[in-house]
């Protein structure tokens, strides 16, 4: 099954950069550039994964413009419904945390440096939700509904979603990189997923992940869940800027990052923005 080669290919290439990024951040160093190696470890392993696909496209037939999603005569229309309905349904929740206190205007930066790192995160905000978009939604979904149908295609692409978000951790300052580092990496993004605390976050991350599903094939455009997904990335990244969101109540805010998504304020936020999106016919 096409879909398991897929996910083997995804899997076979998270064990290559775990085996090269330190070798490569020995390069760099020894070139004079030393970024941290956990965002080092990122990049090689975006890179290699990029290639990787790319390469096996059509032997794994992972679809054309047009079944993907993107060959779309009203995309920028639809983009604009995405970004209208996520916005939409995260103000919603926005507005009921700042009325429950647990959302406080704050200005963090100079205005010039505001400006500078809002442009950074609206940009972001687009390359993420393309991108990720683009391989969820786009990619794995259309795979996964050829061989195992819709329903299931939805499901396991949520998971699989929510499983790669939940799994973060933090650069280490100062650590020595050895020819384990990126294996030893590996074991620490996994180790969030062992966690008891983790589960609210993990279904609320796969249940994002069902919404964008059931957006890109109610729509049949891929660009409605970039548009929803860019506009979330965006509420976050920029709005960080602006506002601060505590850590209290947990019930409603949830445990950790993203924001909201594993508390009641993510869990409306989504409704709101399914009740909008089907709100409309396609």
């Amino acid at each position: 099954m096409r879909t398991l080669r897929l996910l083997g290919l995804v899997a076979a290439v998270w064990v290559l950069a775990a085996v090269v990024s330190p070798w490569v951040a020995g390069g760099l160093a020894a070139g004079g550039w030393e970024p941290t190696f956990a965002r080092l470890y990122d990049r090689v392993f975006e890179l290699l994964l990029v290639a990787a696909v790319v390469v096996a496209w059509r032997r794994l037939d992972l679809g054309n413009a047009r079944e993907l999603g993107l060959a779309r005569p009203r995309w920028a229309a639809e983009l604009g419904r995405g970004l209208g309905v996520g916005f939409a349904g995260l103000s919603g929740s926005l507005v009921v945390c700042l009325l429950a206190g647990a959302l406080v205007p704050e200005l963090r930066f100079a205005a010039a440096k505001t400006l500078r790192k809002a442009l950074l995160g609206l940009a972001a905000a687009v390359a993420i939700g393309a991108g990720e978009e683009l391989l969820f939604r786009g990619v794995l979904l259309h795979r996964t509904a050829r061989d195992l149908g819709r329903v299931a295609a939805v499901v396991l692409t949520a998971l699989v979603y929510a499983a790669v978000h939940a799994i973060r951790a933090g650069a280490v300052p100062g650590a020595t990189i050895t020819a384990w580092s990126g294996l030893e990496r590996s074991a620490t993004l996994v180790a969030p997923l062992l966690r008891r605390g983790a589960l609210p976050s993990v279904v609320g991350l796969a249940g994002l992940g069902v919404l964008l599903a059931v957006a890109r094939l109610r729509t049949g455009s891929l660009w409605v869940s970039i548009g929803i997904h860019a506009a979330w990335v965006a509420v976050f990244r920029v709005g960080r800027l602006y506002f601060a969101i505590r850590s209290e109540p947990l019930w409603l805010v949830g445990p950790g990052w993203p924001p909201l998504v594993g508390g009641a304020a993510g869990w409306l936020a989504i409704a709101i923005t399914a009740g909008l999106l089907l709100s409309r016919r396609r």
